[in-house]
């Protein structure tokens, strides 16, 4: 519950509420206080989890509005979102996309301790060239690492957003590197960094 409790602390600090958002959250903390002063724990965990609920679906939301759009010709589905608590805490926002066999998975994954993995991937020239196939790319402004199966029709792309977020996109069933460039060209970084915070 110490990370949950941590996330309404954190989104209330980004200041992403918007009016009715921040009420509702801001009524549950109210609520929690209450109620942990008159020592009532249940109700107290209660409308702290509803707070986080809360936060959970606003960001979620948020984030969601990032992910790319579906490159022409393909098919998008619906983003969904996972909390990490049970894995080093943090949250992941995901999105498929289709276009006959072919597929890609993006995914958004922030503040968990597989993003700092990958921090040391990106810095780390030796040990990025010691995985077979993997480069650096542009994405835009930002950096990125590729891989690309020709003989699998297979690949995957990571950008790095600060030392928070981790961008990925995989394909399957595709031509060529150049279907996960031109999709991850379609992610809001700008807005993504906002979100983020300083």
């Amino acid at each position: 519950m110490r990370g949950k409790v941590g996330l309404v602390v954190v989104a209330l600090g980004l200041g992403l509420a918007g009016p009715v958002w921040a009420d509702d959250v801001g009524a549950q903390i109210d609520a929690a206080r209450t109620t942990y002063g008159k020592g009532d724990a249940l109700h107290t965990l209660s409308a702290l989890q509803a707070a986080v609920d809360l936060l959970q679906g606003h960001l979620s939301d948020q984030f969601a509005k990032t992910m790319p759009p579906p490159p022409a010709g393909w098919e998008a589905g619906a983003a969904s979102s996972v909390a990490l608590d049970s894995i080093g805490g943090g949250l992941t926002v995901s999105r498929a996309y289709t276009k006959g066999d072919s597929t890609l998975n993006a995914s958004l994954v922030i503040d968990n301790p597989s993003v700092e993995a990958t921090v040391t991937m990106f810095r780390n020239s030796t040990q990025l060239t010691a995985q077979p196939g993997w480069s650096r790319v542009k994405v835009g402004a930002d950096d990125a690492i590729l891989r690309f199966d020709a003989s699998s029709r297979a690949g995957e792309i990571s950008i790095l957003v600060g030392e928070r977020a981790l961008l990925q996109i995989e394909g399957t069933d595709i031509n060529k590197d150049d279907v996960l460039l031109d999709a991850a060209k379609g992610w809001n970084v700008a807005a993504l960094r906002k979100l983020l915070g300083p």
